[in-house]
């Protein structure tokens, strides 16, 4: 740690030991690899001084936002060996432009942060928030491809700085070009090859600054809410397709089981009720003409759905689910775990890594049919019935082609046989959707290689490129790579 003391100052290094110990706790409760330690980094140019060194010293470095990568991992490496680097710092947002709707965010800009910037400037824009807390990473989140309550988040991604190994600083589409008096990022590609698809869940560099889409608010937004029986769930996710396809949805929608939804256990013998929730936007007579219409198109699927303005869905107590669909984030769905358990959230910061009760995350791509969401919920039910945990699941259609699934399992940190029973369910459970066809989004970082083929051409190129920009092996190694 010594070569870095000149980069950073030794206020800004924590060595291994007791001091670092408390920093690898996890809310998945794995196992910390072995950390040399870890380093705050508080300016980009501090940054580009700690790749230097670390590159001509052949030291591998393990970079993260904010940490919050909770159910996969959160700030640990995938093996032995990294110092980790603690970008939390950067959080400088450069700027939000509102006809282009977007932001120029470094790693450590919060999605509250952004929220609340975007709102102190009266902007008609939203943030695409996830269900995280407010706390957590813009730029991290949309480089590890999650999801928040308007799109995928990984199609925010307009333009990236990236730094590589060598040093070198490289920006994408017209970015890269002389400053320029007209707008630059209302076309993402630029020319010539796009290259930005190889930083996200990958080691390849740091993406040091993210031009990230934002959404314009209409005149009018209104949450629509549905309820349906797990039979006819399959029915649900076909009619969502077609209201996908007529541009009718603005936005993901969330289903979500009775573990999650209701904050609490169904009774046994009961059929599991879904709750699914979407926004729609607009002028007020297209509203009111979805008002109409959708209830249409879902007749004889719904035992009851409606449509809610703010107003309305704070008077049932949904005020911060109806704001994370007009761009306001909230802790509710941490909270949501902790009452799941039938307990109180014992983290006033909101760092679960450090609190009483667990996280595990089983994270498969549906295809929008039907037949394959009878089949999800057949191994969501067999689940249950094996170790008797009822996954925690939201399986949100993004459009008219796939569902992204967020399936948590939750146990009792404090008790060793709680959490040796949640790691084998959820290992269990990734094992049943794989052996079913089903395909994966994300990978929590002990899981990650057990499903990665080093005889894949896919994974031969990634190593590849590997070589080729980080020749010394030091950025995040074995993170979505093979490896040596």
């Amino acid at each position: 740690m010594d070569l870095f003391v000149s980069a950073v100052g030794q206020e800004n290094i924590i060595s291994s030991g007791p001091t670092l110990d408390p920093l690898l706790q996890n809310t998945s409760h794995f196992s910390a690899p072995e950390v040399k330690g870890l380093l705050r980094i508080r300016s980009q140019k501090m940054l580009d001084e700690v790749v230097a060194i670390a590159n001509f010293n052949k030291i591998p470095l393990y970079t993260y936002s904010k940490g919050l990568n909770w159910g996969l991992g959160s700030k640990l490496p995938v093996g032995d060996g990294c110092i980790l680097l603690d970008l939390s710092a950067l959080d400088t947002i450069s700027e939000i432009n509102e006809k282009f709707h977007y932001a120029i965010v470094e790693p450590g800009v919060s999605q509250g942060q952004l929220a609340e910037e975007i709102n102190k400037r009266g902007l008609k824009l939203m943030v695409n928030v996830t269900g995280s807390s407010p706390q957590a990473s813009v730029l991290g989140n949309t480089m590890e491809r999650g999801s928040g309550f308007l799109a995928h988040r990984i199609e925010d991604a307009r333009g990236y700085e990236v730094l590589l190994a060598d040093g070198s600083r490289i920006k994408s589409g017209f970015w890269n070009l002389p400053p320029s008096d007209r707008a630059v990022h209302h076309f993402q590609y630029g020319m010539g090859p796009d290259w930005r698809g190889i930083f996200s869940q990958s080691n390849l560099g740091i993406v040091t600054q993210m031009v990230v889409n934002l959404f314009p608010k209409k005149e009018l937004q209104k949450m629509i809410w549905i309820k349906v029986e797990q039979a006819q769930l399959p029915d649900l996710v076909d009619a969502l397709s077609d209201l996908y396809q007529r541009k009718y949805i603005h936005s993901v929608t969330h289903i979500a089981n009775d573990k999650r939804m209701k904050i609490e256990n169904k009774n046994i013998g009961n059929s599991t009720i879904w709750t699914a929730m979407a926004m729609v936007q607009g002028s007020e007579n297209f509203v009111q003409f979805l008002e109409q219409e959708i209830p249409t198109l879902l007749d004889g699927i719904c035992t009851s759905m409606g449509f809610l303005n703010e107003q309305e869905a704070d008077n049932q107590n949904l005020g911060e689910v109806f704001g994370c669909h007009i761009g306001i984030p909230t802790d509710y769905f941490v909270r949501a775990m902790y009452q799941s358990e039938g307990a109180t959230l014992d983290r006033v910061d909101l760092q679960i890594d450090l609190g009483r009760y667990g996280m595990l995350c089983c994270l498969p791509i549906l295809p929008a049919h039907g037949p394959d969401i009878k089949k999800a919920t057949q191994i969501l039910d067999s689940i249950e019935a094996d170790f008797g945990i009822i996954p925690a699941s939201t399986l949100n259609p993004l459009n008219d082609l796939y569902l992204e699934s967020v399936i948590n399992i939750y146990f009792d940190r404090t008790m060793p046989e709680a959490i040796e029973l949640a790691h084998k369910a959820n290992k269990e459970m990734i094992r049943r959707f794989d052996e079913a066809g089903f395909r994966f989004y994300r990978f929590d970082v002990k899981t990650m290689h057990d499903y990665m083929d080093p005889q894949n051409p896919h994974w031969k190129l990634v190593s590849r490129l590997k070589a080729a920009l980080d020749p010394n092996g030091i950025l995040s190694p074995g993170r979505y790579e093979i490896g040596k």
